[in-house]
C-alpha cells in the first residue's frame, strides 16, 4: 500500500529539505518498508521540486491538480495544506469495515459503537476487531488533529510520526533553515 504522508520541515532549498527528511527517517522502516520522495514544495512557491526522485513511486507535486477540493490556484504548498486540512474535516471516511463514510465524528463513533457491542468473541472474527482498533484509532487521530485547527494551527499532525499512514509529521522544531517546506513522502508497507 502506498500512502502520502507529508514532511513539513525548515531548510534553505528544496534539495536540503529532501536531505533533511533522508536523514531523519534512516533508521525509520525495515524489510517491506521503504519510502520514496516525490514532490517538494517551498512556502513561498520560489523553490518547488514537482517529483525528487524522479522514479514515479513518489507523489509528485502536480498530483494536487486532479484532486477535487483543493484550489487550483495558491502555491503548491498552499495547495497540500488545503489538500491535508479537508483530509482532516468532514466526512469522515472509515478506512475499514464498514468502509463508510458519514457526516461527522460522532455518527462514525456511533456505527463503530453499535458494531463493538454486538462483537462475539465466540463466533466473530480477530480480524473484525482488528479492524475496529483501526478505524478508532483514525477517529482518535481525526479529533486531534482538528482539536488543532480549533485552536488556531495552521498546519496541524495527523498521524505524526506514522509514515505508513496518510497525515503530517511537523519537523520544523528539528530542522534549520530559512523557510518552511512541505516534503511528499511515498512510504510503502
Amino acid at each position: 500500500m502506498h500512502n502520502l504522508h507529508f514532511i513539513l520541515v525548515k531548510a534553505e532549498s528544496a534539495a536540503d529539505a529532501a536531505s533533511t527528511v533522508e536523514n531523519e527517517l534512516l533508521s525509520w522502516g525495515k524489510e517491506n518498508n521503504w519510502r520514496s520522495i516525490g514532490g517538494i514544495a517551498s512556502e513561498d512557491g520560489s523553490d518547488d521540486i514537482d517529483d525528487h526522485e524522479g522514479g514515479g513511486w513518489g507523489w509528485p507535486l502536480s498530483f494536487l491538480d486532479d484532486k477535487e477540493n483543493v484550489p487550483k490556484e495558491g502555491t503548491y504548498f498552499s495547495r497540500a495544506v488545503a489538500y491535508l486540512r479537508h483530509s482532516i474535516t468532514e466526512p469522515v471516511t472509515l478506512c475499514y469495515a464498514p468502509y463508510s463514510t458519514h457526516p461527522d465524528l460522532r455518527s462514525a463513533l456511533h456505527i463503530l459503537s453499535d458494531m463493538l457491542q454486538e462483537f462475539d468473541p465466540d463466533t466473530d472474527s480477530s480480524n473484525d476487531l482488528w479492524a475496529l482498533g483501526r478505524n478508532l484509532k483514525h477517529l482518535s487521530e481525526l479529533m486531534d488533529s482538528r482539536a488543532a485547527l480549533k485552536a488556531g494551527e495552521d498546519i496541524p499532525q495527523f498521524y505524526d510520526w506514522q509514515f505508513d499512514q496518510e497525515g503530517l509529521t511537523d519537523l520544523t522544531n528539528q530542522s534549520e533553515g530559512s523557510r518552511r517546506y512541505l516534503v511528499f513522502l511515498d512510504m510503502h508497507s
